[in-house]
């Protein structure tokens, strides 16, 4: 504790705030993000020298995590380990109108730049994000995220075990361990367990506050590795994709001319149970032809979940939504919603028993 903190690396096109005192940031985090201006990073010493990361506002539309950084700062928190934060996708947040926009126009998503090829501009910087933390060697990373519909928060990792498991429960009791590859950041091999936590809708007035406790919570943890809550886990989940020459709709009925509508209350399906026979939307003459399946296994296809009797999008079997979003831009170019089949996750005892059971992941 005598020993003073070595100066915060820099990292060339980002800002360096070293234990910024709460009368440096301003009073409403839209200024404290203009502010920064760009991507930055922001060192917060701990009562020990080892070290946390955390990173947020990956994508720009998504800014609890960084609303809770800000509140953090404000009360002059101090946390148990050096803590590290990297705030990513400011440019894209600033762009008019503020939080709407996940990347900056014509540019990467972010989020899917973290594997090779990095030769453009989202690449460049993902590498750099990614090189950082490397370098850092944290004992854990959170990267704090927002749904772009509204829902509770979850967690998601494509690596299961205890420390992940544990790492997910100081923000929430759902786990989802994904199997999909799509260029995230959770997706890298670091040397420490790393989660997504996505800390609901990112209009949801719950979320900045879900992000906040779950940050103190973790940042003042002595063992972070000291489960909070019992964990839900659910297995290997898929997405819902829709074509992008598909013209989409959000109404309570069909829309005339639009491929696909879909109704406007989806999102209140958010981790609900959805049953055969439940009407999630209408579809023109090619019907489920506007869709596609990621993350199925072999011999698994969309007409094994979905169906489109008399026009109507429908389910062949009881299936958990999450992610479900009525923004048509995220819908086209992201998807339209994840799921997982009820009747193949565990039992929730059986759910305990397997998690105790799986070794941790490198």
């Amino acid at each position: 504790m005598g020993t003073a903190r070595l100066a915060t690396p820099a990292l060339p096109g980002f800002k360096i705030l070293h234990a910024p005192a709460p009368q440096q940031i301003p009073d409403s985090s839209v200024s404290f993000l203009q502010m920064l201006g760009g991507p930055a990073i922001i060192f917060m010493p701990g009562r020990t020298r080892r070290k946390r990361a955390i990173t947020t506002l990956l994508h720009g539309n998504e800014p609890s995590g960084f609303q809770a950084l800000h509140r953090l700062l404000k009360e002059g928190f101090k946390p148990y380990a050096d803590t590290t934060f990297m705030v990513v996708s400011v440019d894209a947040a600033l762009h008019e109108p503020l939080y709407t926009y996940r990347a900056l126009p014509d540019h990467r998503d972010i989020n899917r730049c973290f594997k090779p090829p990095y030769t453009d501009a989202p690449g460049m910087l993902a590498k750099q994000v990614l090189d950082y933390l490397v370098d850092l060697a944290p004992e854990a990373i959170v990267d704090v995220h927002n749904t772009s519909g509204s829902g509770p928060a979850f967690s998601v990792s494509t690596r299961l075990g205890t420390q992940y498991t544990a790492l997910a429960s100081h923000f929430t009791r759902w786990f989802i361990h994904t199997d999909i590859e799509l260029g995230s950041l959770m997706e890298v091999p670091f040397c420490c367990p790393i989660v997504t936590i996505e800390s609901g809708g990112a209009m949801d007035e719950l979320a900045t506050l879900n992000a906040y406790n779950g940050l103190r919570s973790y940042l003042t943890a002595e063992d972070v590795f000291a489960p909070r809550q019992d964990i839900e886990l659910l297995e290997q989940p898929k997405r819902l994709e829709i074509h992008r020459h598909a013209t989409l709709a959000y109404a309570e009925r069909p829309v005339f001319g639009a491929n696909v509508t879909i109704r406007q209350d989806i999102e209140q399906r958010n981790f609900g149970i959805t049953r055969p026979g439940e009407v999630l939307g209408w579809l023109d003459h090619a019907r489920l032809e506007h869709f596609r399946l990621a993350g199925q296994q072999p011999q698994e296809f969309l007409s094994d979940y979905f169906c489109a009797d008399n026009n109507e999008l429908t389910v062949t079997r009881p299936l958990k939504f999450f992610m479900v979003t009525t923004r048509s831009d995220i819908a086209k170019s992201d998807c339209l919603l994840y799921f997982v089949d009820i009747n193949n996750q565990l039992t929730t005892s059986k759910r305990q028993q397997h998690l105790s059971e799986v070794p941790l992941s490198d």
